[in-house]
């Protein structure tokens, strides 16, 4: 799992739900677009596409656009689509998107950058990823023991 992101200019695809972000990384043609669309069609709004600039303070890290790619997302097969943006959100997630999870319910990881420290998950195969990368994004973790009745 990555360990470590420098701030600058970063290959990834980042989308918001309510100021809180999630960004999809790893290597050209691994689904980094096909699950920012995804994450938009489930009610997110788009960052950045392909390129995203990370920057930190106090609070945690910023994620924002180049100003080369603003609004605009690829759909592979298709072409380049227009799509609303943000400006910039704080980074709650990362996504990487060529590690798989060893077990079911695997350890909680983080990935540091700058001087902060965001949760990462293995994100190759996983089931239902759209969705379940929006809801731990929005809610956090709830417990593994128990249901709801």
């Amino acid at each position: 799992m990555i360990s470590e992101i420098k701030p600058g200019t970063f290959h990834g695809s980042c989308v918001d739900f309510e100021g809180k972000s999630i960004l999809a990384i790893g290597p050209s043609g691994c689904g980094k677009s096909t699950l920012a669309l995804n994450l938009v069609a489930l009610g997110g709004i788009l960052v950045s596409d392909d390129q995203v600039i990370l920057s930190t303070d106090a609070n945690g890290v910023i994620v924002s656009p180049p100003k080369t790619i603003l609004g605009q997302i690829e759909a592979r097969n298709i072409g380049i689509l227009a799509c609303p943006y943000v400006d910039m959100s704080r980074l709650n997630l990362v996504i990487d998107l060529t590690e798989t999870a060893q077990c079911r319910l695997p350890e909680i990881h983080t990935v540091k950058i700058g001087a902060h420290y965001v949760e990462v998950i293995a994100g190759f195969d996983v089931a239902n990823l759209p969705i379940a990368a929006k809801l731990l994004n929005l809610y956090g973790r709830g417990q593994a023991t128990g249901s709801v009745t």
